[in-house]
This record gives structure tokens, C-alpha cells and sequence, in this order.
């Protein structure tokens, strides 16, 4: 077994804005009582990010990898994250135990700096794909069993009647949370979540097949980045469109790309004689 990653300076990560954090605060006021899930939370980096965002609201960090919760206990200790909470579960479509394949390995270009932790980002539910190193320097060299849960039971024990934003990075398994929320998702405003082009997890949901699943059940994508084709990942950006609240977001995003298409129909358009 592979030493336990130490926390990783996160001042600079937290300094500048993400996609994710830009695209809910076009959705959310900064002084409102939400109700957040970083689901796949990894070392609690986004849970810190939306806990300064928006002091009022209950953050859950759900983070089923035991040298990732120590991570995670340790920047909300730093960063003084006082209302966001280390969850210790595998969300899924069901409760009990899982196997959970353990990701290590460091890039050959450190793109996030030297002191970043690179390997602890990719463990899944779902074994890989391949039997090689994903994406060249990914290796999954242990494999563990953990706790696992649903949305919706947890909700209910909560008594949460509702979540106003999830970011999900859970590497392949996005259905099998989805799954586990069938009594939750008409009660989420907005799901920002990873998807894939190709199957790296075995048994991977891909975006288009997320894209259905989520239409079925009165979302729309809002908003999408792909990050290209070396890993084929990108990011969704699902809106809840029986929510008010998403309306004004997409009616904006409606009127954008229509200029856009005007735009460029009237400066493709050959001049009149």
C-alpha cells in the first residue's frame, strides 16, 4: 500500500473562480441558506470553496475513501469551513457495501504544481476500463470495501426536503448516484457534474446516456465544457426546469446563443450587390 497522500496547499485553487462556482453563482445569492452536496469530494477542496461562497448554507461532503477524509477534516479545520460536513459514504443506487478501486500515480507533467495531489482524484466504484494506466499515469493498485448509500435515504434521515446544488466527481459512477435520488431530483435546482466521452470505468454511464436520463426527468444541460480529447472528459451543468429559480438562467443562455447565431448568419451572409 501506497503512503497516504498529505493535504495539498488548496490557496491558490480556492482563489480562482471555477466554471462550477461562476455558473451557481449566476443561480444563487451569496447570503442564502442552501443546502450543498459535493458528491466525490475528494480532499473537501470544493466543499471549502462553496462554504466561504455562501457562509448561510449546510454543505455535505460525501467521501468514501478513508485517506481522502482525513484530508478533508483537515481543510475545513484549516480554512475554518465551519458549515460544511465530511459525509463518509459512497453514494450509490443502494445501501450496503461496495468495492471501491483506489487510485494512485503521479503525472509525468505536474500541470497543477508540485505539492498538488494528483493520484487520490480518480478512485471509483466501477473498476477501470483497461488494464493499463489511465490516461498513461492513473494506476489502480488497491481496491477496498466501503460503506455505501443513496440520496434519498440520506435526505430522509436528514430531513432535508430539498438541495439547491450538487457537484458530483464521483469517475464513472454518476448513474448510480442519480439512481439513488429518484424521490430527490425534483426537488434539486441545479446537478454540476463530470462526464465522459469514452468509457474509462467499466460500465460507464457516457454523457449522452446522462443527458437522456436527466432529460427524462425534467432537466435540461444547461451549460457544458469539454476539456478535450486526451482524456475525452468535460464537465454538465443540469438545470431543474420545474424550479422558477432556473428560468431567468435560461432565458439568459436562450437569448446568447440566438445573438450568437444572428451574429454569425448576418457576417457569413454574402453582400448585396
Amino acid at each position: 500500500m501506497e503512503t497516504a497522500p498529505q493535504p495539498a496547499d488548496i490557496t491558490a485553487y480556492l482563489a480562482t473562480v471555477s466554471d462550477a462556482e461562476r455558473e451557481f453563482g449566476r443561480l444563487f445569492r451569496a447570503d442564502e441558506p442552501l443546502v450543498i452536496c459535493d458528491i466525490g469530494a475528494c480532499e473537501g477542496e470544493d466543499s471549502v470553496r462553496y462554504a466561504r461562497a455562501y457562509p448561510h448554507a449546510r454543505v455535505f461532503a460525501f467521501e468514501p475513501l478513508p485517506a481522502n477524509q482525513e484530508l478533508v477534516r483537515a481543510n475545513f479545520a484549516r480554512h475554518g469551513a465551519t458549515n460544511a460536513e465530511l459525509v463518509p459514504l459512497a453514494l450509490s443506487d443502494r445501501a450496503g457495501e461496495a468495492t471501491f478501486h483506489v487510485s494512485s500515480g503521479r503525472p509525468p507533467d505536474l500541470f497543477a504544481g508540485e505539492n498538488w495531489n494528483y493520484g487520490n482524484k480518480s478512485s471509483s466504484l466501477l473498476a477501470p476500463a483497461a488494464t493499463g494506466p489511465m490516461h498513461g499515469w492513473i494506476e489502480f493498485k488497491e481496491a477496498i470495501t466501503v460503506r455505501t448509500g443513496t440520496l434519498d435515504d440520506f435526505c430522509a434521515q436528514r430531513g432535508l426536503a430539498r438541495i439547491d446544488f450538487i457537484q458530483m466527481d464521483v469517475q464513472g459512477a454518476e448513474q448510480l448516484v442519480l439512481a439513488g435520488a429518484t424521490a430527490m431530483l425534483p426537488r434539486i435546482t441545479a446537478i454540476w457534474l463530470e462526464v465522459s466521452a469514452r468509457e474509462n470505468y467499466r460500465g460507464q454511464a457516457l454523457g449522452p446516456a446522462i443527458t437522456r436520463f436527466m432529460r427524462a426527468r425534467g432537466f435540461v444541460l444547461a451549460h457544458a465544457i469539454y476539456l478535450g480529447d486526451a482524456t475525452g472528459e468535460g464537465d454538465h451543468l443540469y438545470l431543474n426546469v420545474r424550479r422558477p429559480r432556473t428560468w431567468s438562467y435560461l432565458a439568459t443562455r436562450w437569448l446568447r446563443r440566438l445573438a450568437g447565431r444572428l451574429k454569425r448568419a448576418l457576417f457569413s451572409s454574402p453582400p448585396h450587390p
